[in-house]
């Protein structure tokens, strides 16, 4: 029974200690939205959000990865564009990417804060290519994706979230309630 309780007390504290850290992960046309379809030529902005992180963030690292096209061929890299509390920035989103921010990201209000803008041109559309993954992942060099926060820089490590270009949509239809539980009789 002391097994049960302890398994079962982990379980529920694991999701709080990992919310903790925050998230960090591609968004467009703003927090809350994952998903893009591009047209062939088009320009598209993706906007790298940290997201609750509850600290003052003064740096992160980290690495864009494409596993479908991991020489980007279908959609290229414009240059990326920082927000005014950006002091240093080594690398780029695909290669391995660290900035640092002076004064510091607040992590705790608005809970959304913008690391970077970029700006991709999508080489191949949406026809033939279905859920294009943008993952955030660890920096290269490191192996970590992670952060520093204000005031002695102390490493936290947010969760990488993956977005996806060109979603492949499912049809749904419409039903009533109790023609869903009729098919449970």
């Amino acid at each position: 029974m002391k097994r049960v309780l302890l398994i079962l007390a982990v379980a529920l504290l694991f999701p709080g200690v990992v919310a903790a850290e925050g998230t960090v992960g591609v968004f467009f046309d703003g927090p809350g939205v994952m998903h893009h379809s591009p047209a062939t030529g088009e320009w598209f902005y993706a906007y790298l959000y940290l997201h609750n992180a509850e600290y003052y963030v003064t740096a992160i690292e980290y690495q864009l990865l494409t596993p479908m096209d991991p020489t980007h061929a279908l959609i290229m890299m414009g240059a990326v564009v920082y927000p005014d509390n950006s002091l240093l920035q080594i690398g780029d989103p695909f290669s391995g990417h660290a900035i640092t921010y002076w004064p510091p990201l607040n992590g705790y209000m608005p809970g959304y804060n913008l690391l970077d803008t970029i700006p991709f041109y999508a080489v191949a559309g949406c026809e033939g290519l279905d859920d294009f993954p943008l993952v955030m992942g660890p920096h290269p060099e490191t192996g970590f994706l992670r952060a520093t926060y204000y005031p002695n820089n102390y490493y936290f490590y947010p969760v990488g979230l993956t977005s996806i270009l060109c979603p492949v949509e499912t049809a749904t239809e419409e039903e009533s309630w109790g023609a869903i539980k009729s098919l449970y009789r």
